[in-house]
């Protein structure tokens, strides 16, 4: 059901006051932290994303600048609808990013992407499952999402089994740039009824 006008411009004022408080708040999980991404790390984000392994599974066409990515920021700083973190691990130190933007009160939904991590930064730690579930916490419990979408390339098998453990299920294969993705969906009854296993296992790794 659609919002009345009434109902819409409460909805969106709402998001807009919640984008606004979290984008000076830091979220801390178990091992890692969401930590509104900052101009100061600007020059880090742009690294990782140029490695030939994120360029690949990002389907980013080419390398990105710094002059690119503070234009982009720009941006972004002028929107409502998009909370974007830098993660954080135990020691503080910037180890990737994830997004949840497109926020949008009337459809009752978000997306959810953007998602980059160092691999040699994690050394086997859960710290890519966990950023996931703190932005999804984020979507459904703060912002009090119904559903989120995300995009997923069909050849990265790693997201997408971690996405189904999640509780995404596929709508469609979707064709962005001439390269295949899964677009899924994920409730928030799917994703309240995985969560405890997936934090239990993170609560075994931090306490092993």
């Amino acid at each position: 059901m659609r919002l009345t006008g009434l109902q819409r411009i409460y909805e969106l004022r709402e998001t807009r006051s919640i984008v606004s408080e979290y984008r000076n708040k830091r979220i801390d999980g178990v091992c890692i932290s969401l930590v509104p991404l900052s101009e100061e790390e600007l020059p880090a984000l742009v690294e990782l994303r140029n490695k030939p392994r994120t360029m690949y599974y990002l389907n980013q066409q080419h390398t990105i600048t710094i002059e690119d990515q503070k234009a982009w920021y720009a941006g972004y700083l002028g929107r409502d609808n998009d909370m974007y973190w830098s993660i954080h691990d135990e020691e503080d130190s910037f180890i990737g990013a994830v997004r949840i933007y497109d926020i949008d009160p009337d459809k009752d939904r978000c997306e959810h992407g953007s998602f980059v991590i160092a691999e040699e930064a994690t050394g086997g730690a859960p710290y890519g499952v966990e950023a996931l579930m703190l932005s999804l916490d984020f979507a459904f419990d703060t912002l009090g999402a119904s559903n989120v979408v995300n995009d997923t390339r069909t050849d990265n098998r790693n997201m997408n089994n971690l996405s189904r453990k999640l509780g995404f299920t596929l709508i469609k294969d979707n064709v962005i740039n001439g390269v295949h993705y899964n677009l899924c969906n994920l409730t928030a009854g799917d994703y309240e009824k995985n969560r405890p296993r997936l934090a239990k296992a993170i609560d075994y790794w931090k306490n092993r």
